[in-house]
């Protein structure tokens, strides 16, 4: 835990909902509207970690610079989305590649997914082309990894997915996957 020696109180010692109020009311200081909504929190945290500046808005509109992205990198100018995944225990032995009996064989890469709500129109996919892609892993809500994704990877596998869309199905849930053992698609860009 970090700073633990000048922290006197426990987590123990709140409620989820006093937690989760210090955690809003931290964000609405540091400008972030509804900080809490979602995984809204978690995009100033990916984005310390890069050096990047998070847009305080949960959504920029379309017709926007920043459509499409939750950030911009303070020195390529570049925006940024951020999609995060949260891992459950049994998930860092896919993340690490833990070793499966004493064969010598490990567990398979973890797939990490971002999931793209709302990428089903031109419009969207022309603005996601235009950004940077970085995919954050959390565990116990602590950043693990991030990974910047080749964005043309990003719009061939979301073009794929609206191609194969069936007639009046929910146009959310558009995900990118990418196995961590195609390091051809990625790039490591924070790891712990």
């Amino acid at each position: 835990m970090e700073n633990v020696d000048t922290i006197n109180f426990s987590f123990e010692d709140f409620t989820y909902e006093q937690l989760a109020n210090m955690l809003y009311l931290k964000g609405e200081k540091d400008g972030f509207e509804k900080v809490t909504d979602k995984t809204k929190w978690r995009e100033p945290v990916i984005a310390n970690k890069l050096g990047h500046k998070a847009h305080s808005k949960i959504s920029a509109g379309a017709g926007k610079d920043e459509y499409g992205s939750d950030a911009q990198d303070l020195e390529t100018g570049r925006y940024a989305e951020y999609k995060s995944q949260a891992l459950k225990e049994n998930e860092l032995r896919n993340l690490y590649k833990l070793p499966k009996g004493n064969k010598g064989k490990t567990f398979s890469a973890l797939t990490v997914t971002g999931v793209y709500n709302g990428a089903y129109k031109q419009t969207a996919l022309e603005a996601y082309a235009k950004v940077d892609h970085y995919f954050g892993i959390f565990y116990k809500e602590k950043c693990l990894l991030i990974i910047k994704v080749n964005t043309k990877e990003v719009i061939d596998q979301l073009t794929t997915n609206n191609n194969n869309r069936k007639p009046g199905a929910t146009t959310n849930l558009n995900s990118v996957r990418i196995n961590l053992d195609d390091t051809h698609l990625y790039e490591v860009v924070y790891k712990v």
